[in-house]
């Protein structure tokens, strides 16, 4: 009798499961060393199996009734021991479909009575006739508008089984920002096809992709945000240049952008550096609006000069600016009544009107000050008897900026 026998392969059973996984792919190549040729498996075909999921049987040539024979597989799902089952009048070993899912190279062994009489490797190949999913991966998923930032797209398509293709498939990797669309051709390698797209010169949103064959990926977006803010100038707007410590002073942008004329992104902060001609220094905070920052201050209430400029701290910054308040009284008027009052005011302002509540007024005698604040446009003290006796007094009176001495006498 012929001690070879054709390997015959059939497929007896479908199972559909499905696992997730990432495995090396091998291109054909066949290795097999024959120990004994009593008994025997032949080896496939010059063209490996692909992956599936139903049972693959080898039929089997055994010219004693007495052997007790095994067949031990090695693959990406670890290791299995068969024995041969009989099909009609032919002992096959029946491969399950859970060890031929994943793509990978099975070494197997034909072993007799303990003893290995066969050995050889065959490949499970991926079925790139089934295709299954094509997973996409984009980042980083924010860049910025300039020559040197990118974004990186990746796509890892499958057989139905999550098997990778094989190197040097083709697929499509495309990209929208606005009108243009973009498609370039990759072959796969290791599984992965990749491309790096570079950042446009303008903000906005970049949709990407990658197709093969008839299927598609999701879609994945990055959003392009503006370089680095560039100097910009500040100004001023208010009503008038009075001391009054009412007034609103508002200092506004110009609108901020990039190299690129792209306004800078909503809440990008600015502050604003304020420093008196006393030496005194403070500072407000903004973000901008359509690249437009605006904070606001309150007057002084003495004539003062101030010097201001705006930045946006370690990237961009503005000319100094200044702006002089003007006093709203040429004299402080004083009175003193017949029961030691003494009133400061009425104070008017520019017009004419009264100063608003709340005006500071300091008045020094004997070394000693008081303060007060203004109601009504006035602001009074009380001398009292036991503190100031009977006789004349040096006082000085200082508000808005102003200051006036007088003498009185106390009765």
């Amino acid at each position: 009798m012929d001690t070879r026998r054709n390997i015959s392969t059939f497929l007896l059973l479908t199972i559909s499961v499905v696992s997730i996984g990432l495995f090396s792919f091998y291109s054909p190549q066949k290795e097999v060393e024959i120990i004994e040729d009593n008994y025997r498996i032949e080896e496939l075909e010059d063209r490996p199996v692909s992956t599936t999921d139903q049972i693959v049987s080898f039929e089997l040539y055994e010219d004693s009734e007495n052997a007790i024979l095994h067949l031990i597989l090695s693959g990406t799902y670890g290791s299995i021991v068969l024995s041969p089952e009989m099909t009609d009048t032919t002992p096959v070993f029946v491969i399950p479909a859970s060890f031929t899912k994943k793509a990978g190279t099975v070494a197997y062994h034909l072993v007799r009575n303990k003893q290995t009489i066969q050995k050889g490797t065959f490949k499970l190949l991926p079925n790139i006739e089934k295709l299954g999913a094509i997973e996409t991966y984009l980042g980083p998923r924010s860049i910025v508008a300039n020559v040197r930032d990118y974004s990186m797209l990746v796509s890892i398509p499958t057989d139905t089984l999550d098997n990778l293709l094989p190197d040097k498939t083709e697929v499509q990797l495309k990209s929208q920002f606005k009108t243009a669309i973009t498609t370039t051709t990759h072959n796969l390698s290791s599984g992965v096809a990749w491309k790096r797209i570079f950042a446009p010169l303008k903000t906005g949103r970049l949709s990407t992709g990658s197709t093969l064959e008839n299927r598609s990926s999701k879609e994945l977006i990055a959003d392009i945000f503006p370089d680095t803010a560039q100097d910009f100038t500040i100004m001023i707007e208010n009503n008038h240049s009075y001391a009054d410590g009412n007034e609103i002073i508002t200092f506004k942008t110009t609108q901020i952008k990039d190299a690129h004329d792209n306004i800078m992104t909503d809440g990008t902060l600015v502050t604003f550096y304020i420093r008196d001609n006393s030496g005194a220094y403070w500072q407000t905070n903004a973000s901008t609006v359509n690249g437009y920052a605006f904070a606001k201050a309150l007057h002084p209430q003495s004539p003062s000069t101030w010097q201001i400029n705006a930045a946006i701290n370690g990237i961009a910054q503005s000319p100094e600016i200044k702006q002089t308040f003007k006093a709203i009284i040429e004299t402080i008027p004083v009175r003193i009544s017949k029961n030691r009052e003494i009133v400061v005011g009425p104070l008017t302002s520019y017009l004419g009107q009264l100063v608003q509540n709340g005006i500071g007024v300091s008045l020094e005698i004997n070394k000693m000050i008081y303060k007060g604040l203004t109601k009504n446009g006035n602001a009074q003290f009380y001398l009292k008897e036991e503190d100031y006796p009977k006789g004349e007094y040096t006082f000085k009176i200082k508000t808005l900026g102003l200051e006036t001495i007088k003498k009185i006498t106390l009765d």
